[in-house]
């Protein structure tokens, strides 16, 4: 992934911010985003709906069931772009075969759920009673296999099973890492975009119904009683066709949103899990060293090479031929004085020379320095030299010593937890976590940042700082001491048993 590439600017956001980005680049890129749904989804929706034309009610079914399919062709375009690439419908036409292919348990799932919704809820007389007892079994099935079909931050997931291509042991692995920061907003809009659906779908069906000549009421094909008393026909298979059209028209407009909002989340998930925007800046950088070095070395060469041109074509000329002849001591006296000018005129070149190489050198220098006093980015450690700790007494107002943490912490904070101390008891944990990244010098740490620049520094150092884990706490904390919201049993359960830190003092 060559991140210098990127279209977008590439920086920590807001998940709403990043929500933004996502929907942006959608509509950026519509069109393309057009042209590849209506010639693959589209049509392949369509079709689906001819075939269950007699229970088009299936057929919906069937769509609702595939839209993890559908969402990847909306995604394909869409990451290309981010990167300056852009994509063809006969791609995206392709992208819809292979996760076709990929994902045949589900396309094999949905088509067998379809087909024996259909053939249970059809009425066939005699037999209608002895499929009905099995109508209760069949939904609880239904119910049962969505959580294989998705969940619900799919928008957030779907990139890390396309676009990385990751199954099992490193999917769930993936999975933890990037719900930490994204999962709550990714549900939320996943709630949103369900609402939008149903929207779009109730406003077609609305504007068809205020389009209805004058003299037809809906009525004569829809009736309460016959809906109440069990009727299947009480409304007409080309109303119910209608009806399937519309609702493809609402997931089609739906899904490239909800698609380009999940990715904006991924992105800037992946942006301050893995720090994109340092990444990017130290490429920079190293791109202008290098140019000033190339610069600096051309500009040398062509000029060695425009004098050594210069003197051959004087050395040519007529007057600088060797002539043998016999020297009077006065000739040689004048033959010495011009060959000390020359000798003057040399000295200013080797001058000239000498200033071009010293800058040379001190470019060369002046990279050196840079890329040793920024060793902190590339070393896996940092050095265990007592006398460059760097001392952080307070942070946010917290005091982060580590002789005022009690030995013994976690058990203090557990402590606090039960006696309902809830702010004092997370606290503490988030003290003695900041206490212990800077005495072990994990993370550069400065007196005046905030709990967000305190996490993206440890984010930008990975788990050689616990990243995940604090990130947690960090979440945890701020929901407590300024939203007041204490969090779940689930995460505090996990706060307590994944605890990576050393304890208070003893450090």
């Amino acid at each position: 992934m060559e991140l210098e590439k990127v279209t977008a600017e590439i920086r920590p956001r807001t998940q709403w911010e990043a929500i933004d980005l996502g929907l942006r680049l959608t509509g950026e890129h519509s069109i393309v985003l057009l042209k590849g749904w209506m010639t693959s989804v589209f049509p392949l929706g369509l079709l689906i709906l001819a075939i269950c034309h007699q229970s088009v009610g299936w057929g919906i079914f069937l769509i609702w069931w595939l839209k993890p399919i559908w969402e990847s062709v909306a995604l394909h375009p869409l990451s290309r772009s981010l990167f300056g690439e852009y994509s063809t419908w006969r791609e995206s036409m392709k992208v819809l075969l292979d996760e076709g292919s990929k994902n045949k348990e589900l396309v094999l799932i949905g088509v067998s759920l379809s087909a024996l919704g259909w053939f249970l809820h059809s009425d066939n007389g005699d037999e209608a009673n002895l499929k009905a007892s099995f109508v209760f079994l069949y939904w609880c099935v239904v119910i049962g296999l969505l959580f294989y079909r998705s969940t619900s931050s799919r928008s957030l997931l779907l990139p890390i099973r396309y676009l990385e291509g990751l199954e099992g042991a490193r999917y769930k692995a993936r999975h933890k890492t990037l719900s930490y920061r994204s999962a709550s907003s990714a549900i939320g809009l996943t709630c949103i975009c369900f609402l939008m659906e149903i929207l779009i779908w109730g406003s077609q069906v609305y504007f068809a119904l205020i389009m209805l000549p004058e003299g037809v009421e809906i009525s004569e094909f829809l009736t309460w009683d016959a809906f109440i008393e069990g009727e299947t026909k009480f409304l007409p298979n080309w109303i119910w066709i209608v009806l399937g059209v519309f609702y493809l028209n609402a997931v089609s407009v739906v899904a490239w949103f909800y698609t380009g909002a999940g990715f904006g989340l991924y992105v800037n998930t992946r942006t301050w899990a893995e720090g994109w925007d340092i990444e990017l800046k130290f490429k920079g950088l190293g791109q202008r060293l290098g140019l000033i070095l190339l610069g600096l070395v051309m500009l040398g060469s062509s000029a060695q090479l425009e004098a050594n041109q210069d003197a051959q074509r004087v050395l040519s000329q007529e007057d600088f031929k060797i002539d043998t002849r016999m020297v009077y001591e006065d000739e040689e006296k004048e033959e010495s004085s011009a060959l000390n000018s020359k000798a003057g005129n040399g000295v200013f070149a080797g001058i000239g020379q000498f200033l071009f190489w010293a800058i040379v050198i001190t470019a060369i220098v002046g990279f050196i320095w840079v890329v040793i006093h920024n060793l902190h980015v590339f070393r896996s450690r940092p050095k265990d030299s007592v006398g460059e700790i760097k001392k952080v007494t307070t942070l946010a107002g917290l005091n982060v010593e580590p002789e005022n943490l009690p030995s013994d912490l976690l058990s203090e904070a557990r402590k606090m937890w039960e006696k309902g101390q809830y702010q004092e008891a997370l606290s503490l944990l988030y003290r003695g976590a900041i206490s212990s990244l800077v005495t072990r010098q994990l993370v550069e740490i400065e007196e005046s940042d905030t709990e967000m620049d305190c996490l993206r520094r440890v984010v930008s150092r990975g788990e050689i700082a616990s990243a995940s884990y604090f990130a947690l706490l960090t979440n945890a904390w701020i929901s407590q001491a300024y939203a007041r919201r204490c969090p779940n049993e689930e995460i505090i359960d996990e706060l307590w048993k994944e605890w990576p830190f050393q304890e208070g003092g003893s450090q």
